[in-house]
């Protein structure tokens, strides 16, 4: 294997540096034809390769920056982040450093302050942190540098915007110097909610043992957290429109009701449900849009070979989506649906793509 060192303790440190991967949450574990690169994209040395039959990381090019991780849309890619919380006054602030900062062999430094995502922000509003403490070389002047739209403080912008038209208090980036930062490092840990610690292992985890503790226990190295959609992450809002970090939006006009988009979608962000009520009877059949789960991983706007459906992002909307209409095939006798808003058709989409005057040999479900 390239790049490996030869000593034990330079594969140690070589194995930890590299992203941790959850192979069943990458869309091309799920669709092979998948077009996402975000992690190729993104990466400034290039150790991300998708090649047609794979998606491979170079270890010996691979820095452990973790800019790949807020990059990648479902949360497949990940690194172990700090947890360290001060009180400041009567708020609670969450340390982070770079590993160019100056600030050496503490807890809260990360290799690059951009590796912290809109889902890794949500995640620290959630469990009551309302302030970040950071401290950082000169960005500008970095050789791990990210796109314009991919920084920390573009996605705290987002963030904010997000969490601002639901009524919640914003989150503040404060920066620091590498001494004042420590200053603060040095007070004594908080515990905020969000983290799972039994009063048991409260009781009994001191010092370097609670700090363990609170490194896997805390909501950002939680596997189960690691995937969560940030829609999901996002608190309850007024009436009306509200803006979600990712929206699906269907063309009526353009759907032919295959049931594509629906099936692939690995977060239920689409979904074919039937529509029950006193003006649906029988209950009708209808594509449900909800915004909340979507990650924006566009395999839905892949897979669509109409051209029907598009994912925007920071879009305002609802849980829409298009009503169908049952029908049946004049020409091989298969039920079919499409949008209410189409003009009928007689016939199936397979049989209006073949010659359904010849025998139909097969019929496809």
């Amino acid at each position: 294997m390239r790049g490996v060192s030869t000593s034990l303790e330079g594969c140690v440190d070589q194995a930890l540096k590299l992203p941790g991967i959850a192979e069943e949450a990458c869309v091309h574990a799920r669709f092979h034809a998948a077009g996402c690169q975000a992690c190729v994209e993104v990466c400034p040395r290039g150790a991300w390769q998708l090649e047609e039959d794979c998606l491979g990381l170079d270890i010996e090019a691979c820095d452990g920056c973790g800019l790949c991780i807020p990059a990648c849309p479902t949360g497949a890619l990940h690194l172990e982040l700090p947890w360290q919380i001060r009180s400041l006054g009567s708020n609670l602030v969450i340390l982070f450093a770079c590993d160019r900062s100056g600030v050496e062999n503490r807890e809260g430094v990360i290799p690059c302050l951009h590796a912290l995502g809109l889902r890794q922000l949500l995640l620290i509003h959630a469990a009551g942190i309302r302030y970040l403490l950071s401290c950082s070389d000169d960005c500008g002047h970095c050789d791990r540098q990210p796109p314009a739209e991919g920084t920390l403080e573009e996605r705290l912008e987002q963030a904010n915007r997000l969490l601002t038209e639901r009524n919640q208090p914003p989150l503040r980036l404060l920066q620091r110097s590498a001494k004042a930062w420590l200053k603060l490092h040095a007070g004594d840990e908080v515990i905020p909610r969000g983290t799972r610690l039994s009063r048991r292992d409260f009781l009994r985890g001191a010092g370097t043992q609670l700090n363990r503790q609170l490194a896997v226990l805390a909501p950002l190295n939680r596997p189960e957290s690691r995937t969560l959609p940030p829609g999901e992450l996002l608190p309850e809002g007024p009436e009306g429109p509200l803006h979600w970090p990712w929206l699906p939006r269907f063309d009526p006009q353009r759907c032919n009701g295959c049931d594509a988009c629906a099936r692939l979608c690995p977060t239920g962000a689409l979904q074919l449900v039937e529509e029950t009520g006193e003006d649906r009877d029988p209950p009708s059949l209808a594509y449900r849009v909800d915004p909340a789960p979507c990650t924006g991983c566009n395999l839905c706007s892949e897979t669509c070979d109409q051209e029907a459906i598009r994912v925007v992002a920071e879009a305002t909307g609802k849980a829409t989506g298009i009503r169908l209409r049952s029908e049946r095939c004049r020409a091989c006798g298969n039920p079919f649906h499409e949008p209410v808003d189409r003009e009928p058709v007689a016939l199936c989409r397979i049989c209006r793509e073949r010659d359904f005057s010849r025998l139909l040999f097969q019929v496809l479900d």
